[in-house]
């Protein structure tokens, strides 16, 4: 059951990672493959990381709905893969931001 809100909450934030990640090389345009490369791999790895950190706490954030505040499992799972996609959706937006500051440094 630990399971549902796990998976949900990373593969939402790993598509919105994968949507943002269009636009980043769509912002990315003019700079050369080389220029590109640190921001690009600074932003696949941010966004896997977020996921998975916000996936991790989306189950703790569960487990205490469940235990602590005596909530359904659906509806704690519900609440907490909603908060967690919204705060991951969040940090893959500050990632998107920094990987083209990066990028732009280092030109």
């Amino acid at each position: 059951m630990r399971a549902i809100p796990f998976l949900i909450t990373f593969l939402i934030n790993l598509g919105i990672g994968v949507f943002l990640f269009f636009f980043l090389l769509l912002g990315m345009n003019g700079f050369s493959e080389k220029q590109a490369e640190p921001g690009l791999i600074f932003f696949i790895v941010w966004v896997l990381l977020a996921s998975l950190i916000t996936a991790i706490l989306s189950v703790i954030s569960t487990n205490y709905f469940t235990t602590q505040k005596s909530m359904n499992f659906w509806l704690a799972a519900l609440l907490s893969t909603f908060i967690f996609v919204v705060i991951g959706a969040g940090l893959s937006v500050v990632g998107w931001f920094a990987s083209l500051f990066i990028t732009s440094a280092i030109r």
